[in-house]
């Protein structure tokens, strides 16, 4: 049986291989007759698409594009136009420009009067250094020595409002000499006052004092004579008792020791009342001393507090006085003059005139768009086309973005736009830095760099954003 099996598989392995050989051949056959219908250029054709579309999706997926937001606006010169006012008004005294001059930074431009506010200002120097002597006069009464009134000694200098934190403004005492004799005169009478004041008490603390010398001197003296008259009644007792003497004189030995006694308590007793005396003068002594300073000090304390207020006074009396000249903030060219007339009032505040910068910075005054306002922040770079110039041919300038308004505004028709200033890197276009100058008042639209996004992004962003509207509606 098994042999039987084994023929029947043998049989069947031999006979397989016929069919394979008519399936290649068939498959074969198609081949030629596909090839024959397609020309043999299609396939390379075909491949060479494939391997172009996809290295253009390769680029196209790391290929970076700059994103950036526009924003329209105009050339302005950085600060623009400078407002020339005057704080405090008065009448003027001279004019020293004319409409369309070219001034340099801190020249006068004009002259008000300041008679009266110079007269001011010597009253309250005055006022300060009256005040500055009487300090001193007070300082010195307190620590007991002679004033001294010698501008050495003497701060006879105020600070004044300037930008040197260090100015300041010195008054001389030599056109005020009757202020120093008047103190000197008030001092030697109020020391000549305390002397008297305390020379009465210091007296009575000498005259104590003697006197406590006395009683001491007293008192050693009883003592001596009250041990001698002890010593004399111990032996008068020791005679009495062998009676070699009186009893008379025995009694009177007893009454000398009993009178010895009684002067040294006596003098004892004085001496305390004379120690508590003296110790209470010496107290009101020194207590007078000390009212004296005390008030002295307090007083010099109000005189250091009102010469505070002075000294604020006259820092702004010094600047009221430093602003009778009218001079320029910078280099510019006179506009707008509005002083006209020597004599001429002008209100506090009002305006002079107008200088417009000629050596100021340029800077781009945009206006952005509030869908872009969010993807924009200060010191991103900027490329700016100035209209004047045709950016194909010359080129654009660069910038940075300097800072955004906080808020919108609305422009006459009512559309809202963010407020951004974007400072020059170079102040013209092209090569040629003296041809192609940018100049205040030209139009220009600036291109805020805010990123980079890919090709293939760029592509597909209206895609998805349709898919995103598209599936989310109702």
């Amino acid at each position: 049986m098994k042999k039987k099996q084994s023929t029947d598989s043998g049989s069947a392995a031999q006979a397989t291989p016929p069919l394979g050989e008519r399936e290649r051949r068939l498959l074969s056959e198609a081949v030629q007759i596909e090839e024959k219908l397609i020309p043999g250029y299609v396939r390379p054709l075909v491949m060479l698409i494939f391997l172009l579309v996809l290295l253009f999706l390769v680029w196209a997926a790391t290929a970076q594009l700059t994103e950036v937001a526009r924003a329209p606006g105009e050339i302005i010169p950085i600060g623009q136009t400078k407002v020339v006012q005057h704080l405090d008004g008065g009448e003027v005294a001279e004019i020293l420009v004319d409409e369309g001059d070219l001034v340099e930074q801190g020249q006068v431009l004009l002259r008000i009067d300041g008679s009266q506010s110079l007269a001011d200002l010597h009253q309250m120097e005055a006022r300060w250094l009256a005040l500055t002597l009487r300090a001193e006069r007070l300082l010195a009464f307190a620590e007991e020595r002679i004033p001294d009134f010698e501008p050495s000694r003497i701060p006879t200098a105020y600070r004044i409002e300037a930008e040197d934190p260090a100015a300041e403004l010195t008054i001389l005492t030599s056109p005020h000499m009757d202020l120093v004799n008047d103190q000197h005169e008030i001092y030697l009478n109020q020391a000549a006052v305390r002397d008297s004041s305390l020379a009465v008490i210091s007296s009575q603390v000498d005259q104590l004092r003697q006197r406590l010398v006395q009683l001491n001197n007293a008192l050693a003296s009883a003592r001596n004579h009250q041990n001698l008259v002890a010593e004399l009644l111990t032996m008068r007792e020791e005679l009495g008792r062998q009676q070699l003497i009186t009893r008379t004189e025995l009694v009177e030995t007893r009454r000398a020791k009993v009178t010895a006694d009684g002067e040294v308590k006596r003098l004892e007793e004085e001496i305390k009342v004379v120690q508590e005396a003296l110790t209470e003068a010496s107290t009101r002594l020194q207590d007078a001393a000390n009212q004296f300073r005390r008030d002295a000090l307090s007083e010099r304390g109000v005189v250091r507090a009102e010469l505070a207020e002075v000294q604020e006074t006259l820092q702004r009396l010094q600047a009221r006085v430093s602003r009778l000249e009218v001079r320029a903030s910078e280099r510019g060219l006179v506009q707008d003059l509005q002083v006209l007339t020597i004599g001429q009032v002008i209100q506090p505040g009002a305006v002079l005139m107008r200088i417009v910068p000629t050596d100021a910075l340029l800077e781009a005054e945009v206006r952005i768009a509030p869908r872009d306002v969010g993807h924009i922040k200060p010191g991103q770079d900027v490329k700016i086309r100035v209209s004047s110039y045709d950016y194909r041919r010359f080129g654009n300038t660069d910038g940075v973005l300097r800072r955004i308004s906080a808020t919108n505004v609305l422009t006459p028709a009512g559309d809202p736009y963010f407020r951004g200033w974007i400072e020059l890197t170079r102040p013209y276009v092209g090569n040629d830095p003296q041809r192609f100058r940018i100049l205040p008042g030209m139009s220009v639209e600036a291109e805020i760099i805010t990123g980079e996004k890919s090709f293939l992004a760029y592509l597909f962003t209206p895609v998805t954003d349709i898919i995103d509207r598209s599936f989310g509606e109702r």
